[in-house]
């Protein structure tokens, strides 16, 4: 073997061990920082990468299901609404849903929000302290510093497997938030227990591993 090779070697080795130190550290601070109000969240509210700025989903059935995604241009945010009636309700938007509203688009600038419906007609514009009781903007702006801060490429649950939360630092690294509520369906519990125990335990609500195959992400 000549030096060369063995120099890349050496550097894709000490490249990997880096890699691995840094996930650990990252997976300790999202650990040391995520409160119990976002893991309750994300428990019924995940994000899938897809297109520029990926989305939030929620978990209900298919007729109660939303889609969430906010974009950020200088000024204005832009929070698009794909099924809008649970949405409406869990937020307590100041807005009567009909079955015209395929989907919603609400845009703030400064104190004013406009809220359109069906991408571009316009319903009405209202001042962002009587939009809603619960602020969506505000909302999921939170969960997406989360997300940009430790730079997740995804974040999942199975909930009805189990009230577990994913963290995806790759499409390889996964941490997993195990609540001591998470009551694993009995025909799975099996197959996820030996998933978690090829990985580390960080402590008894938090598992770390390597998957073997990366997901996929971005399609």
């Amino acid at each position: 073997m000549t030096r060369f090779l063995q120099l890349i070697i050496l550097t894709i080795g000490l490249f990997i061990f880096s890699c691995g130190e840094r996930i650990d550290e990252k997976a300790k601070e999202l650990i040391d920082e995520i409160d119990s109000a976002d893991l309750r969240t994300l428990q019924h509210l995940h994000f899938m990468d897809r297109g520029p700025n990926g989305y939030w989903q929620n978990d209900s059935i298919q007729r109660s299901r939303y889609a969430l995604q906010l974009s950020r241009e200088d000024n204005t945010l832009e929070l698009v609404i794909l099924g809008p009636k649970r949405f409406i309700n869990d937020f307590s938007i100041n807005l009567e849903y009909d079955t015209s509203i395929s989907n919603l688009k609400l845009v703030k600038a400064d104190n004013e929000v406009q809220i359109y419906k069906n991408w571009d007609e316009l319903i009405k514009v209202v001042h962002s302290d009587s939009l809603s009781k619960k602020d969506p903007f505000e909302f999921i702006s939170n969960l997406n510093d989360l997300k940009n801060r430790y730079e997740l490429v995804d974040i999942n649950h199975h909930s009805h497997l189990g009230q577990f939360v994913e963290f995806y630092f790759t499409t390889v690294d996964l941490l997993t938030y195990v609540p001591d509520s998470s009551k694993i369906a009995p025909r799975f519990k099996s197959i996820w227990t030996k998933k978690w125990d090829k990985g580390q335990w960080i402590d008894k609500n938090w598992n770390l591993r390597k998957l073997d195959k990366p997901i996929q992400i971005g399609e």
